[in-house]
């Protein structure tokens, strides 16, 4: 499978949790087959996967940002000043 089928086969965040919701839906409502149970649950248990793998690797990018903005915020930017002193 080429790179560019998968990435449009990936859900985002939104599209696993909305079916998420979808599935808890239809099971919370009782009318559901047992067969249709089993798959049900498999398919949560793999939005779920996905759905965790994207906090992490949110948070992960989050704590990447404001580690740089803290730096920048702790590195004293440059004046016309000190390069004349210098």
């Amino acid at each position: 499978m080429s790179d560019k089928k998968k990435k449009s086969d990936e859900l985002g965040y939104a599209a696993a949790s909305g079916e998420l919701e979808q599935i808890l839906q239809d099971i919370e409502s009782g009318e559901i087959d047992l067969d249709v149970l089993t798959d049900k649950v498999e398919r949560a248990a793999a939005l779920l996967a996905i759905c965790r793998q994207k906090l992490a690797a949110t948070e992960t990018k989050v704590k990447k940002v404001t580690a740089e903005l803290a730096a920048a915020i702790e590195t004293p930017i440059p004046t016309e000043d000190d390069e004349t002193e210098a």
